[in-house]
């Protein structure tokens, strides 16, 4: 399977935030974790609060993984094509999912022109991706697994030393587990689990 820990993506590990100041105008920068796209709408409600007299607060945002990515941007009012969309190129430049970044504009009186508004919303959400911090997207695969009661305190035990997450246990006549693993694991999970059971026993993909 492929290997879990994409070298080339990442996801943010807190927020950032960045400002920089084009001919009198103000750009402040915001980038954070989104994981759906109610949270981007809640995002920048709340910027908005923050800066009420603010020109414009435009956004890009990317909600991976990579292969079946969400994706989305807005303007707020300048140029077409001036603000999210050079926002969201800058992005997926960086390698980054899901992460929303907002930048604010505080105009200051000189027009910019459409090069200068796509090189300045540009700049603002690079420098805001450089200082947020950041760690590897992790690729994770949904099971459950049926179990005698024999078998679960060796098996839960092989699970967790292959980085189960969000172990979940139900009691019946027999254990339904339920978890998620990285997907790198999963063969020798696998394997390991059939191995314990001597074939009886294995994960079941969800989905």
């Amino acid at each position: 399977m492929t290997d879990p820990v994409q070298p080339d993506f990442s996801i943010p590990a807190g927020e950032a935030t960045s400002a920089i100041e084009v001919r009198n105008s103000r750009f402040i920068g915001y980038a954070r974790t989104v994981l759906a796209s109610g949270d981007v709408r809640q995002a920048i409600d709340s910027c908005r609060l923050l800066h009420p007299d603010a020109s414009h607060v435009t956004h890009a945002f990317l909600i991976g993984p990579p292969n079946s990515e969400v994706a989305g941007c807005s303007d707020d009012g300048e140029p077409k094509g001036t603000a999210g969309r050079p926002m969201l190129e800058v992005v997926r430049g960086s390698r980054v999912v899901n992460v929303l970044v907002m930048v604010v504009r505080y105009f200051g009186g000189t027009k910019l022109g459409t090069g200068g508004l796509v090189r300045a919303y540009g700049e603002c959400t690079r420098r805001t991706l450089e200082v947020l911090p950041l760690q590897p997207m992790i690729v994770t695969l949904g099971f459950t697994t049926l179990l005698p009661y024999d078998l679960h305190e060796a098996v839960v035990r092989r699970l967790n030393g292959h980085g189960v997450r969000n172990l979940r246990e139900q009691y019946d006549l027999q254990v339904l587990i339920s978890g998620e693993l990285p997907e790198r694991e999963w063969d020798a999970c696998e394997q390991a689990i059939r191995n314990l059971s001597r074939g009886k026993c294995g994960l079941r993909l969800n989905g």
